[in-house]
């Protein structure tokens, strides 16, 4: 090292070392007088003891170009002030003011390529700074994001939980009925989806089905699926009505009474979802239902020669306020004959060339499936509309429930 080298670092030390109580102190106070209300708010001895721990470590980025004491204090700077809601620009302002306060000592204090040298070291020092700090605010802020996503995630996969739990009951834990078989299918488009349907049994004879579709996917419209799911449980006298002192005891409520009371407690101003919903009545002894449509995609009775009926009497959809009568229809079914509810989401998509799938579709693919079980119709129906969305994402959820009457068995 040189002679004069030697004498431009340590006059500059000397420099830095002279004003930088002064300067820590002017620091502070702009800080707390000019920058920003966050800063305002922090006590001025507190900024004082953060702006001398800022120009310790500016000497030695400085004065002998290490850089190691600006970055680890630029670290947990970021830490506490992007915990104190501080903005990244206000951090910047915040320290660009050190710059300003110490160029006008420099020119005072030093003289030609003393000065030159340490302008620029000063330059070069508040750059590093400024970048620096944009590095760990986007990445501490997107290492936040990452993790809020996470716990999100979480929640999202806990409330489907919740959800499936509403669904029909797996085969080997569903009630058994001889002579009707049950299977569903249920495609989310989002890890939470606005579709729910399940069975109610309401008595030995008689089993309740429904599929509701609420616009919307995610927790707003799930939370309304929620809602629903557990006014139609028996116990809450929408579908069993209580009637003490008389046998028996209780009477099942039409589907026309069921909509108009899901229609009166669940009004468009609640929740601002559309809901539509299929509830049907099945007298498994009889061989006969009843059912009642807000307008949902009609449920299909498919006769065991393939010909097949849609369920399409009702209304509309649920929350207008009784605009219109909730109108019902029955229907009589044979052992072989089957009913398919569903959501639009089965043919309402769309293959990587734009063509929709459509009812023209999807009616004639369940007619040709009339000779299989219930399952099978299902699982087909599923395998045709993956291979025709060829890997494209579904736009809404996909819910599929089946009903097989079999001829009942005849003990000898």
């Amino acid at each position: 090292m040189t002679g004069r080298t030697f004498s431009m670092t340590a006059n500059l030390t000397e420099v830095l070392h002279k004003y930088s109580k002064e300067v820590a102190r002017q620091w502070a106070e702009c800080l707390h007088q000019e920058v920003s209300e966050l800063y305002a708010r922090r006590p001025l001895e507190e900024l004082i003891a953060t702006t001398s721990q800022a120009g310790e470590a500016y000497l030695a980025a400085i004065v002998h170009h290490d850089c190691s004491q600006i970055d680890a204090f630029i670290a947990r700077i970021s830490k506490l002030r992007l915990e104190g809601g501080f903005s990244l620009s206000e951090v910047q302002k915040a320290f660009e003011i050190y710059r300003t306060l110490l160029i006008p000592i420099l020119v005072k204090e030093l003289r030609g390529d003393a000065l030159l040298s340490a302008l620029q070291s000063l330059n070069n020092c508040m750059s590093h700074t400024i970048f620096s700090f944009s590095d760990y605010f986007h990445n501490m802020a997107n290492a936040r994001l990452m993790e809020k996503q996470k716990k999100l995630d979480e929640d999202l996969k806990a409330a489907a939980g919740i959800q499936q739990c509403l669904l029909p009951r797996k085969l080997e834990k569903r009630p058994k009925f001889e002579n009707v078989d049950i299977d569903w299918k249920f495609m989310p488009c989002e890890t939470i989806g606005g579709d729910i349907f399940n069975i109610i049994h309401l008595d030995e004879d008689h089993l309740g089905f429904y599929m509701i579709d609420v616009s919307g996917h995610g927790v707003p419209s799930a939370l309304v699926t929620f809602s629903i799911s557990q006014a139609l449980q028996p116990q809450m006298g929408y579908t069993i009505r209580k009637r003490p002192g008389l046998s028996p005891d209780y009477e099942i409520v039409p589907p026309g009474e069921v909509l108009k009371a899901l229609d009166s407690e669940y009004p468009w101003e609640r929740f601002e979802k559309f809901l539509t919903i299929i509830y049907v009545i099945v007298d498994i002894r009889s061989g006969r239902l009843i059912y009642s449509n807000a307008a949902h995609p009609p449920p299909i009775l498919l006769h065991a020669d393939g010909t097949f009926e849609l369920l399409e009497k009702g209304g509309t959809i649920i929350g207008m306020d009784g605009i219109l009568p909730f109108e019902e229809e029955e229907k009589a079914f044979s052992p072989g004959d089957k009913i398919l509810l569903y959501t639009d989401g089965v043919f309402e998509f769309t293959n990587d060339e734009g063509e929709l799938y459509g009812e023209k579709r999807f009616y004639p693919l369940v007619k040709s499936l009339s000779g299989l079980a219930v399952g099978k119709v299902l699982d087909e129906i599923i395998l045709t509309i993956e291979r025709f969305a060829r890997g494209e994402k579904f736009p809404d959820d996909v819910s599929l429930m089946g009903i097989e009457f079999k001829e009942e068995s005849k003990t000898t």
